[in-house]
């Protein structure tokens, strides 16, 4: 309930913010508030100047909830700190640096789910092999560090925290299995 109020609070102080630094030729904004460390939310402002020249506010989208608020199981990825964590309840459950797609091969940010799981999934594109893994969307995959047929040497895990992957999200070994024995088939997946 705290966290409600600060950040409903946080929201109608950037909302007026915006209503009065906001020219003409911008009617619509997206800004960020962040009331408590982790939690996050985008909102998309509208200003709408009225017949009387006076600015109104609407809020029209809350999107990104806030992790610590969501019930049940959570895959969070941040592109920006290229972190994963995984929510249970609201409760982080595990954390790990990852790779998303390098520049040309981006991770597409968004709300998905796990579809399907898959413990040793093949890359016909890129010849590989991605133990571990955890479709989200399309060919997008939350994955072990890959590894080519036969071979136990594992591509990419000195660049775990960088963006280096061909656009899924790469995970260390270890705690890949870990991830992919704890999420379930719908489990929800925010990317951003």
């Amino acid at each position: 309930m705290r966290f409600r109020l600060v950040a409903a609070a946080a929201v109608l102080a950037i909302v007026s913010v915006c209503a009065v630094s906001s020219p003409a030729s911008s009617p619509e904004r997206i800004v960020r508030a962040q009331a408590e460390p982790e939690a996050t939310i985008d909102v998309r402002v509208r200003l709408v100047r009225e017949p009387s020249a006076e600015w109104r506010r609407d809020v029209v989208v809350r999107q990104n909830p806030a992790s610590k608020s969501v019930p049940g199981m959570l895959i969070e990825v941040s592109i920006a700190t290229q972190r994963l964590t995984a929510w249970q309840d609201g409760v982080v459950v595990l954390r790990t640096p990852i790779s998303t797609g390098m520049p040309g091969y981006d991770t597409p940010p968004g709300h998905f789910h796990v579809l399907f799981k898959n413990p040793n999934a093949w890359s016909a594109k890129w010849g590989v092999i991605m133990p571990w893994a955890l479709n989200i969307h399309g060919n997008y995959f939350i994955h072990q560090v890959t590894h080519y047929p036969g071979s136990t040497v594992n591509i990419g895990e000195s660049r775990l925290g960088t963006r280096a992957s061909h656009g899924c999200v790469r995970v260390g070994t270890g705690v890949a299995e870990r991830l992919y024995r704890w999420a379930r088939v719908g489990t929800p997946v925010w990317i951003h």
